[in-house]
């Protein structure tokens, strides 16, 4: 249901896959038939590779790096949330982490790393890379197939295994179709290499990586739990690089919006509305005059804490402030708030703090009563020519660094993304006569376009 109200708050506790039928011990990420699958591949491939298993020689097991990144155009502070850790608790029914919490499922055997917020909109746009959380040898690997499930009803899923020096393995399931690295079985990783990207394949409850790691392919209880706690029974000291806290209390992102984020059922794709130019007067749709939708994402929320959140003017003075204190422990908490944008020109600032976290989010008023469109300030870093234009023209960018452009009508919506190194960069729209923007990744230019 969506609330227009401009007073009451609009929030949401959301599922991680967007309403899905969650994994669990009757939905797990891998089946038995998929563990015999995948250990007769590997034991295959080992032979026919020649491959060195002499288990008597002492090798230093593996230290791993975190296995998933977004791509360096997504300026989130976090995209994932951890969905479930190894069960340590092998009596059926009964369940528990390596930290003796409850954040896992009966029977799982791996870390589920769920890419959030917008966990379809990252598997659509290819966000959330897989990478090597360790060096060495590719021993099974299996692509091709669907990757948009939401619940256990297609038991293939896209992975790759990668051996490492002591023999032990990690394996890297429900990736997105395609997308594993094209790299043969036999061929060596290193760590932090790409080699694919985070999706919804196999027994899947939404676009999430499990990763999984054994001391044994061949037997199905040599799994390990690479966090190290006061409940696990599965090793005696961590297995990462550096280990991450059990839970990651913290705002990820905060963000202004013309109107509502619309988070359809699994598997659709958000709808996320977000922009960072507002022209005054400005008519959101379903709000009041004047309105836009502030919107604050928090993972691993604690109850009792309190979100303190704020606009701030150009100067860093505050606009206008408000504050949320957590009900309730989740995993993950979407709020969103219809605020009153601010009506004299300039840059401000929509902030979050969260647990001595902070994330925040730049949007520009322009109000064509006070300030003539003509008026505004070129960055002098990008060449627009011609311009206006019949709709195709080129953008000349003199910084060596290469950028992300964003093409944004007079309301701020945003129409088309570009990538453009140095040099020119020919582009090509069918927009309608009028005049719009161009403004670059981190939102520091602002070029006006104009269609005729």
């Amino acid at each position: 249901m969506k609330i227009n109200s401009f007073i009451i708050p609009f929030f949401l506790t959301l599922s991680l896959f967007s309403f899905s039928q969650e994994n669990s011990s009757e939905n797990p990420c891998i089946s038995l038939g998929e563990y015999d699958e995948i250990a007769s591949q590997i034991k295959e491939n080992i032979t026919r590779l020649k491959l060195d298993m002499n288990n008597s020689v002492l090798r230093t097991r593996p230290s791993f790096i975190w296995p998933i990144r977004a791509i360096d155009s997504w300026n989130d502070k976090s995209f994932y949330c951890v969905s479930a850790y190894v069960d340590q608790n092998g009596t059926t029914g009964q369940i528990k982490d390596w930290n003796c919490g409850t954040n896992t499922y009966d029977g799982h055997h791996g870390t589920d790393l769920s890419i959030w917020p917008f966990n379809f909109y990252k598997l659509d746009h290819d966000i959330v890379e897989v990478i090597a959380a360790a060096a060495g040898t590719i021993v099974a690997k299996h692509d091709g197939e669907f990757d948009k499930n939401c619940n256990a009803s297609n038991p293939n899923a896209n992975y790759l295994v990668i051996m490492h020096s002591d023999k032990s393995v990690a394996v890297y399931f429900h990736m997105k179709k395609n997308s594993i690295t094209s790299k043969d079985v036999g061929a060596t990783v290193v760590a932090g290499e790409k080699i694919g990207v985070v999706g919804s394949s196999g027994n899947s409850s939404g676009p999430h990586l499990h990763f999984e790691v054994k001391t044994d392919f061949s037997n199905s209880t040599s799994y390990i739990d690479p966090f190290y706690g006061n409940c696990n029974n599965l090793t005696n000291a961590t297995w990462w690089v550096n280990q991450k806290p059990y839970k990651e209390t913290a705002v990820i992102r905060a963000s202004v919006h013309t109107t509502d984020i619309v988070f359809p059922t699994c598997p659709g794709t958000e709808t996320i509305n977000e922009s960072n130019v507002y022209s005054i007067p400005f008519q959101g749709d379903g709000l009041a005059p004047g309105y836009a939708k502030f919107y604050m994402f928090l993972r691993d929320e604690v109850k009792d804490l309190v979100a303190d959140l704020k606009i701030l003017n150009p100067d860093k003075s505050v606009f206008t402030s408000w504050s949320y204190t957590s009900l309730s422990d989740s995993k993950n908490k979407t709020m969103g708030y219809s605020k009153k944008l601010p009506t004299i020109n300039g840059k401000y600032t929509f902030i979050v703090t969260y647990n001595g976290t902070e994330s925040s989010s730049d949007f520009t008023i322009n109000n064509s009563s006070t300030t003539s469109l003509n008026n505004i300030t070129s960055s002098n870093q990008f060449l627009i020519y011609p311009n206006p234009s019949n709709g195709s023209f080129t953008v000349h960018n003199e910084e060596i660094e290469p950028n992300r452009l964003r093409i944004i009508d007079l309301k701020g919506v945003h129409l088309h993304d570009y990538e453009i190194n140095k040099g020119d960069l020919d582009i090509h729209t069918n927009l309608s006569p009028g005049i719009y923007f161009l403004q670059d990744k981190d939102n520091q230019f602002l070029e006006k376009i104009i269609i005729e």
